[in-house]
């Protein structure tokens, strides 16, 4: 299931003003949201960067298929949350400019200093985190019905997500290869943006003053009900993708997820 990789464009709005809190009663689990929605555009142009390098490394015409429509929908997905954050920033926050200033000046740096190799097994470190992290959100069905805006941008890149979730994988193998190089580079990936993550949030949490809010009785996110992973749900799913005979290819994904591909195909916007 979902084995296409359908670039998709679409027509998402959001209101000029928001409240950044997003998740009612918890600013903590919100303001971890809005980073790393923060976080995308610049890490996902960074992905971009580090396949568009290893174009001339393929051979196999489909991978350079899959490698391009890989591109194609990262791109879309951070122009997406772009639109999506320029909202946050009106709500103030003058610090998170500093913080994104920090990050884009590392992902130009690994671009600038380390080698193809490197930034594909940071790349696929990425991939392989975010795939597990999607399945555990949003299997068997999705965030359900009525959402907002927002969270329907986060659904239809979720479900984009689980369609590409082989393409890093293949072309580090494809380009080098290596099992060890892999999970180490892949480790230092996971913890560079979650690390990211974790310190906006905080800063954002400290800024608007709730440092001690206490988690809201239901976990509902602008229209969207689902459960926040323990560690203990988490662990043996990331645990899989650093095993020496781990593959994406053999991930399976609910056939739920198949419906919303379908539904977020009908929604985007046609090419003129």
């Amino acid at each position: 299931m979902l084995d296409s990789i359908t670039v998709r464009r679409m027509p998402f709005e959001f209101d000029e003003d928001i409240d950044p809190v997003i998740v009612p009663g918890d600013p903590e689990q919100s303001f971890a949201m809005v980073a790393g929605s923060l976080l995308l555009p610049h890490l996902e142009p960074y992905l971009i960067r580090s396949m568009k390098a290893a174009e001339n490394k393929i051979d196999d015409p489909a991978l350079l298929e899959d490698l391009k429509r890989f591109s194609a929908q990262e791109g879309q997905h951070y122009k997406m949350h772009m639109k999506w954050n320029a909202t946050v920033r009106r709500a103030g926050f003058p610090e998170l400019a500093r913080f994104e200033a920090e990050l884009a000046q590392d992902y130009e740096r690994f671009s600038r200093t380390q080698s193809l190799r490197w930034n594909l097994a940071y790349a696929e470190g990425f991939e392989a985190f975010t795939m597990n992290a999607v399945k555990l959100l949003m299997e068997p069905n999705g965030f359900g019905e009525d959402l907002s805006p927002f969270m329907q941008m986060v659904e239809w890149h979720f479900v984009e997500e689980l369609e590409h979730r082989h393409v890093a994988f293949d072309v580090y193998e494809h380009v080098s290869g290596g099992y060890f190089y892999r999970l180490f580079v892949g480790l230092y990936a996971q913890w560079h943006f979650t690390r990211w993550i974790r310190r906006v949030a905080k800063y954002m949490l400290k800024a608007n003053g709730d440092r001690g809010a206490s988690r809201a009785p239901s976990n509902v996110v602008a229209g969207a009900t689902f459960e926040m992973p323990t560690i203990r749900d988490v662990l043996p799913r990331l645990l899989r993708i650093y095993m020496p005979g781990y593959t994406p290819h053999e991930v399976e994904v609910s056939p739920g997820m198949e419906a919303l591909a379908e539904k977020y195909s009908a929604m985007a916007l046609k090419r003129s």
